[in-house]
């Protein structure tokens, strides 16, 4: 996995898809592999931290088998994060996909794709601006919309940012108002003095 995670993303997927060879599989084949790493560090993390709990020790000490511990308690607390992950991975492997079909080493030019778009608008010695726009955005506002999908599930499965415990963990105060001073509400309610 370091050994992996020592390379840049794009070069190890280019060495990866050129070794290979062209093509839907060895596109897939190389972001995969380019992934693996970042995502088991995390999950490998999250799992030792959630072994360390103490109910892992409870269940393991009323007699649950370890198989029965792994799918009750350790793999529900590694779903969250994961989807998270996920997202995350979704819009880096747009990105390496489109960056290997700009280079040529990524899928074949008669299918279409962003990286396909944007290396043939560079065939003429001035090129159309629609041609290199238009497939930029879309790449754009798709890894954006993954990333924006990841903090919203980020967001819902977190218990932290609930707004229950933020309300806990301020005092009660509002979001706005400073430690202080009374709210606009607090200070018609407080008797003069």
């Amino acid at each position: 996995m370091e050994i992996l995670q020592s390379f840049p993303d794009l070069i190890l997927a280019m060495a990866i898809s050129m070794a290979i060879g062209t093509g839907m599989p060895a596109v897939i084949v190389a972001i995969a592999i380019t992934r693996i790493p970042f995502g088991g560090r995390v999950i490998r993390s999250v799992a030792l931290s959630v072994k360390a709990m103490a109910y892992i020790e409870a269940g393991r000490s009323s007699g649950a088998s370890p198989l029965r511990i792994m799918g009750l308690h350790v793999l529900p607390q590694c779903l969250a994060p994961y989807l998270v992950l996920a997202t995350t991975h979704l819009g880096v492997a747009i990105v390496i996909e489109a960056a290997l079909g700009f280079l040529g080493v990524g899928i074949p030019p008669p299918t279409a794709t962003w990286g396909n778009m944007l290396a043939d608008s560079l065939t003429s010695l001035v090129p159309h601006w629609w041609l290199v726009f238009f497939p930029g955005l879309a790449i754009t506002v798709t890894v954006l919309a993954f990333n924006l999908l990841g903090d919203g599930i980020r967001d819902t499965l977190d218990p932290r940012l609930s707004p229950a415990f933020l309300r806990m963990m301020t005092g009660g105060r509002r979001a706005g108002a400073p430690a202080g001073r009374p709210t606009a509400a607090g200070s018609a309610a407080a008797p003069a003095r």
